[in-house]
């Protein structure tokens, strides 16, 4: 009888650590010194085209079905068009004779669930905070690893902020790479950024990481949640947008 509850117990305890691995394989990304969970859309992809190569985005809207199109700005200046497809049509579009070649070009992004079951879609763009400012030479050979491009310290009130862009010639997501410095322990934080979208015929909510849509005058943190006190300099969003204060 001791043995078979002995296997018994065995046989739970082996359950428990293989949900509890499964847990930790999943999707996340860093914020506020926490670890968000998401999980991947596995119906929806984005490709991101580089502006230089707009041409790339006619072929794409000529011969596959998209689900959206839009662009990618960063304080005024668009980086990137951005086209949504199904994962049926994406891979469709990858049957055909050009794609081979725009592939090259293209950064692919996933589209994912946060815990409030809202849809963001990762962005090729993620942020850095220094520990000090003479960590620039620091992040610089971070740069060069994962073939990145730095666009500086783009934020007025967070001088130790560098925002940086995924390329086609990188090596991992922004997701991935904001992880790995993060965990690094080199920064403060790094963390990727997000869109979210309440739907293909409605406005783009830009740059948006994990946060609300809904038309508002109030203030949110970067996880969606009310600001009561907003006096200290920081990025918020308002109306579902970052704003700086």
């Amino acid at each position: 009888m001791k043995t078979g509850r002995t296997f018994i117990l065995t046989l739970l305890l082996l359950i428990i650590c293989s949900l509890h691995a499964t847990a930790q394989t999943g999707e996340f990304y860093y914020y506020s010194s926490g670890k968000i969970p998401l999980t991947l859309n596995e119906n929806k992809i984005a490709i991101n085209i580089p502006k230089e190569n707009e041409a790339i985005t006619e072929r794409i809207c000529k011969n596959v079905q998209i689900l959206f199109k839009t662009e990618q700005e960063i304080r005024g200046v668009t980086y990137f068009d951005v086209i949504a497809l199904t994962r049926s049509e994406y891979e469709r579009l990858t049957s055909m004779d050009f794609w081979e070649e725009d592939a090259k070009s293209v950064i692919l992004t996933n589209f994912f669930f946060t815990e409030n079951n809202a849809e963001i879609m990762l962005n090729p763009i993620l942020s850095v905070q220094l520990k000090k400012s003479e960590d620039t030479g620091l992040l610089a050979t971070y740069v060069e690893r994962y073939k990145i491009r730095n666009l500086g310290k783009i934020w007025q009130y967070l001088p130790l902020v560098y925002t940086m862009i995924v390329t086609p010639e990188s090596v991992k997501s922004s997701l991935d790479i904001a992880n790995e410095m993060h965990e690094s322990g080199d920064f403060a934080w790094a963390t990727p950024d997000f869109s979210e979208w309440t739907g293909p015929d409605e406005t783009q909510v830009r740059g948006i990481t994990n946060a609300t849509s809904e038309k508002t005058s109030r203030l949110f943190d970067l996880l969606g949640r009310p600001v009561k006190d907003a006096s200290k300099h920081g990025i918020y969003v308002k109306d579902g947008r970052k704003v700086i204060r």
